[in-house]
């Protein structure tokens, strides 16, 4: 079947899809923010009250890892916007990204055992109701169309 924008029907995004919506830029606004701390505090440890920092290459990762997980979260955005069905899946698979990276920030030395068990939950929280909820399968329907 051809689907044309105009037969599409779109629901608002609204209830616990807007509050997700609120969680996941909140997360990214962290994520981005504890970045650029880690920056600050690899330029200068004394900031901290720290006398070293971690190694750069471990810092390197954090920071490219984080700033991949702020990326998606724009494009995760941007699929919902458009309320494109792929949205669905682009949000679990960045939030097992996010639990790969906090495994391996953990593995790095980066998070502490009860910072990653903490730091967990949301991303399990989140891709639980992303494959749950009803509303997301209602509001998140629109296929992807082809524009001859």
């Amino acid at each position: 079947m051809v689907y044309v924008r105009s037969q599409v029907q779109r629901v608002p995004i609204r209830g616990w899809l807007v509050v997700y919506l609120v969680a996941l830029g909140g997360s990214a606004l962290h994520g981005l923010a504890l970045t650029i701390g880690s920056l600050v505090v690899a330029a200068d440890p004394s900031r901290a009250g720290l006398v070293s920092f971690v190694p750069a290459a471990s810092l390197a990762v954090y920071v490219v890892t984080n700033a991949l997980l702020v990326l998606y979260t724009v494009v995760l955005y941007v699929l919902v916007a458009r309320r494109r069905r792929s949205a669905i899946g682009h949000n679990v698979v960045f939030h097992v990204l996010s639990l790969v990276f906090l495994a391996g920030w953990h593995l790095l030395g980066m998070k502490s055992t009860v910072g990653l068990a903490i730091d967990a939950v949301p991303p399990v929280v989140m891709a639980a109701y992303i494959l749950t909820s009803e509303r997301v399968r209602r509001t998140l329907r629109e296929p992807e169309l082809l524009d001859y």
